[in-house]
């Protein structure tokens, strides 16, 4: 569920650096507008003090997200420029529209108003299985 993941993902980047959480929600640091940018942006050593925290913060960015997914889900997002359009690319891919949202909720609250325990099936395996429903409501944020 993209809820549980982006929970996940934000805690990560706020813990890291608050800096790394603003570049996924806004999008990437530009560079200082005081300073010229590297003729060769490949090239680290043409980068000031100042010019190198913003990309270090955006690679910080980057990475968090890469690491966050599958490699299938990788091919997909890294074609984007900005940590902005991984997220958002990500949360359409993870939350989908309200419409599969809703679905996703009705199902959850229908198996929740009908469960019951199966035949043959012990009380840890109900209990869990119970436990994966409330788990998938709280993603869908419906208490």
């Amino acid at each position: 569920m993209f809820s549980q993941w982006n929970v996940h993902i934000e805690f990560d980047a706020k813990s890291y650096d608050i800096k790394v959480w603003r570049a996924i929600k806004k999008g990437n640091y530009p560079l200082p507008a005081a300073t010229q940018p590297p003729a060769d942006p490949k090239d680290i050593n043409e980068y000031t003090d100042e010019q190198m925290v913003v990309v270090q913060v955006n690679a910080k960015a980057r990475n968090l997200l890469y690491n966050a997914i599958s490699g299938k889900e990788y091919e997909k997002i890294s074609r984007y420029d900005t940590t902005k359009e991984i997220w958002d690319k990500s949360d359409i891919t993870y939350e989908g529209t309200n419409k599969v949202k809703d679905t996703g909720i009705n199902i959850m609250v229908h198996e929740y108003e009908l469960f019951k325990m199966k035949e043959g099936q012990s009380i840890n395996e109900m209990f869990a299985r119970f436990s994966q429903i409330i788990a998938d409501l709280k993603a869908f944020d419906k208490c």
